[in-house]
Protein backbone atom coordinates (compact mmCIF):
# COMPACT_ATOMS: atom_id res chain seq x y z
CA UNK A 1 0.00 0.00 0.00
CA UNK A 2 1.70 3.08 -0.72
CA UNK A 3 1.64 6.27 1.06
CA UNK A 4 -0.99 7.90 -1.07
CA UNK A 5 -3.59 5.36 -0.19
CA UNK A 6 -2.65 4.67 3.78
CA UNK A 7 -3.30 8.38 3.72
CA UNK A 8 -6.76 8.17 2.14
CA UNK A 9 -7.79 5.05 4.76
CA UNK A 10 -6.12 7.31 7.96
CA UNK A 11 -8.36 10.39 7.20
CA UNK A 12 -11.50 8.04 6.45
CA UNK A 13 -10.89 6.27 10.10
CA UNK A 14 -10.38 9.85 11.84
CA UNK A 15 -14.37 10.58 9.74
CA UNK A 16 -15.52 6.95 11.62
CA UNK A 17 -15.08 4.89 9.10
CA UNK A 18 -14.28 1.72 10.72
CA UNK A 19 -13.54 -0.89 8.21
CA UNK A 20 -10.28 1.83 7.39
CA UNK A 21 -9.52 1.44 10.68
CA UNK A 22 -9.02 -2.61 9.43
CA UNK A 23 -7.19 -1.65 6.66
CA UNK A 24 -4.68 0.24 9.00
CA UNK A 25 -4.94 -2.92 11.54
CA UNK A 26 -3.52 -4.85 9.12
CA UNK A 27 -0.76 -2.89 7.66
CA UNK A 28 0.78 -1.65 11.01
CA UNK A 29 -0.18 -5.00 13.08
CA UNK A 30 3.30 -6.65 12.04
CA UNK A 31 5.28 -3.96 11.90
CA UNK A 32 4.13 -2.73 15.87
CA UNK A 33 4.80 -6.66 16.90
CA UNK A 34 8.35 -6.89 15.25
CA UNK A 35 9.05 -3.20 17.20
CA UNK A 36 7.76 -4.82 20.65
CA UNK A 37 9.21 -8.23 20.23
CA UNK A 38 12.61 -7.54 20.15
CA UNK A 39 12.19 -5.24 23.35
CA UNK A 40 10.20 -7.87 26.18
CA UNK A 41 9.71 -11.09 26.77
CA UNK A 42 8.27 -12.98 23.69
CA UNK A 43 5.19 -14.54 25.35
CA UNK A 44 4.52 -10.62 26.37
CA UNK A 45 4.97 -9.15 22.32
CA UNK A 46 1.16 -9.86 21.48
CA UNK A 47 -0.75 -8.94 23.91
CA UNK A 48 1.24 -5.63 24.17
CA UNK A 49 0.53 -5.07 20.40
CA UNK A 50 -3.21 -5.78 21.04
CA UNK A 51 -2.79 -3.29 24.08
CA UNK A 52 -1.39 -0.56 21.18
CA UNK A 53 -4.18 -1.07 18.74
CA UNK A 54 -6.54 -0.81 21.92
CA UNK A 55 -4.81 2.62 22.70
CA UNK A 56 -5.13 3.57 19.15
CA UNK A 57 -8.97 3.40 19.47
CA UNK A 58 -9.54 4.88 22.72
CA UNK A 59 -6.79 7.94 22.06
CA UNK A 60 -8.22 8.62 18.06
CA UNK A 61 -9.19 11.90 19.32
CA UNK A 62 -5.85 12.87 20.10
CA UNK A 63 -4.19 12.18 16.97
CA UNK A 64 -3.94 15.10 14.46
CA UNK A 65 -2.11 14.44 10.86
CA UNK A 66 -1.13 18.32 10.48
CA UNK A 67 1.01 17.76 13.16
CA UNK A 68 2.16 13.95 13.01
CA UNK A 69 1.73 11.17 10.16
CA UNK A 70 -0.25 8.28 11.61
CA UNK A 71 3.30 5.81 11.30
CA UNK A 72 5.02 8.55 13.47
CA UNK A 73 1.86 8.44 16.07
CA UNK A 74 1.42 4.72 16.22
CA UNK A 75 4.91 4.24 17.13
CA UNK A 76 4.89 6.91 19.64
CA UNK A 77 2.21 4.83 21.51
CA UNK A 78 4.08 1.56 20.96
CA UNK A 79 7.21 3.18 22.11
CA UNK A 80 5.47 4.46 25.51
CA UNK A 81 3.06 1.27 26.00
CA UNK A 82 6.72 -0.86 25.87
CA UNK A 83 7.91 1.44 28.70
CA UNK A 84 5.01 1.33 30.54
CA UNK A 85 5.44 -2.82 30.37
CA UNK A 86 8.89 -2.15 32.08
CA UNK A 87 7.83 0.35 34.42
CA UNK A 88 4.67 -2.10 36.02
CA UNK A 89 6.68 -5.07 35.52
CA UNK A 90 10.32 -3.76 36.12
CA UNK A 91 11.68 -6.82 34.74
CA UNK A 92 14.38 -4.66 32.87
CA UNK A 93 16.50 -7.60 33.35
CA UNK A 94 14.87 -10.25 32.05
CA UNK A 95 16.20 -12.99 29.55
CA UNK A 96 13.64 -13.20 26.35
CA UNK A 97 12.32 -16.50 26.17
CA UNK A 98 13.20 -19.62 23.73
CA UNK A 99 11.79 -18.46 20.11
CA UNK A 100 10.15 -21.13 18.26
CA UNK A 101 9.73 -21.88 14.65
CA UNK A 102 5.93 -23.42 13.90
CA UNK A 103 6.77 -23.87 9.68
CA UNK A 104 7.25 -27.60 9.73
CA UNK A 105 9.03 -28.00 6.12
CA UNK A 106 12.23 -26.16 7.51
CA UNK A 107 14.97 -28.57 8.36
CA UNK A 108 15.98 -28.74 12.01
CA UNK A 109 19.60 -27.73 11.71
CA UNK A 110 18.10 -24.23 9.70
CA UNK A 111 15.98 -23.79 13.01
CA UNK A 112 18.62 -24.43 15.28
CA UNK A 113 20.82 -21.75 13.28
CA UNK A 114 17.69 -19.76 13.07
CA UNK A 115 16.82 -19.74 16.78
CA UNK A 116 20.40 -19.36 17.75
CA UNK A 117 20.79 -16.28 15.10
CA UNK A 118 17.58 -14.62 16.77
CA UNK A 119 18.43 -14.95 20.46
CA UNK A 120 22.25 -13.60 20.20
CA UNK A 121 20.37 -10.60 18.27
CA UNK A 122 18.20 -10.19 21.39
CA UNK A 123 20.61 -10.68 23.75
CA UNK A 124 22.97 -7.86 22.16
CA UNK A 125 20.16 -5.63 21.94
CA UNK A 126 19.53 -6.16 25.54
CA UNK A 127 23.32 -4.78 26.31
CA UNK A 128 22.27 -1.44 24.49
CA UNK A 129 20.49 1.54 25.93
CA UNK A 130 16.82 1.92 25.21
CA UNK A 131 17.99 4.42 22.58
CA UNK A 132 19.85 2.55 20.45
CA UNK A 133 17.63 -0.26 20.72
CA UNK A 134 14.82 2.01 19.38
CA UNK A 135 17.17 3.09 16.61
CA UNK A 136 18.20 -0.51 15.75
CA UNK A 137 14.74 -2.23 15.71
CA UNK A 138 13.07 1.57 13.97
CA UNK A 139 15.32 1.04 11.21
CA UNK A 140 16.50 -2.39 10.63
CA UNK A 141 13.56 -4.54 11.78
CA UNK A 142 10.40 -2.14 10.73
CA UNK A 143 12.31 -0.44 7.94
CA UNK A 144 11.99 3.16 9.01
CA UNK A 145 13.31 6.20 7.86
CA UNK A 146 15.73 8.57 9.24
CA UNK A 147 12.75 11.32 9.29
CA UNK A 148 10.06 9.03 10.78
CA UNK A 149 12.34 8.11 13.32
CA UNK A 150 13.31 11.42 14.11
CA UNK A 151 9.90 11.93 14.37
CA UNK A 152 8.92 8.83 16.70
CA UNK A 153 11.84 10.06 18.94
CA UNK A 154 11.44 13.08 18.97
CA UNK A 155 15.21 13.99 17.92
CA UNK A 156 17.27 15.52 15.06
CA UNK A 157 17.96 13.46 12.06
CA UNK A 158 21.40 14.40 12.86
CA UNK A 159 21.37 13.29 16.13
CA UNK A 160 19.63 9.92 15.07
CA UNK A 161 22.36 8.93 12.75
CA UNK A 162 24.98 9.48 15.02
CA UNK A 163 24.08 7.43 17.99
CA UNK A 164 22.70 5.22 14.98
CA UNK A 165 26.70 4.70 13.88
CA UNK A 166 27.49 4.32 18.00
CA UNK A 167 25.04 1.97 18.06
CA UNK A 168 25.93 -0.16 14.86
CA UNK A 169 29.38 -0.38 16.66
CA UNK A 170 28.39 -1.61 19.41
CA UNK A 171 25.71 -4.49 18.56
CA UNK A 172 28.98 -5.71 15.99
CA UNK A 173 30.94 -5.94 19.37
CA UNK A 174 28.59 -7.94 21.43
CA UNK A 175 27.70 -10.36 18.41
CA UNK A 176 31.31 -10.76 17.68
CA UNK A 177 31.90 -11.45 21.65
CA UNK A 178 28.54 -14.04 21.28
CA UNK A 179 29.80 -15.98 18.50
CA UNK A 180 32.83 -16.59 19.47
Amino acid sequence: MDKKQLNLEVLKWIDGDLASFSVLYDYYVDKIFRFIYFKVPAAEAEDLTEDVFVKVMEKKHTFDPVKSSFSTWIYTIARNTVIDFFRTNKQTNELFEHVEDTNPNIKPDVLVSRDMETQNLRRALKTLSKDKQDLVILRFIDELSYQEMSQILDKSEGSIRITMMRALRDLRTVLEKLET
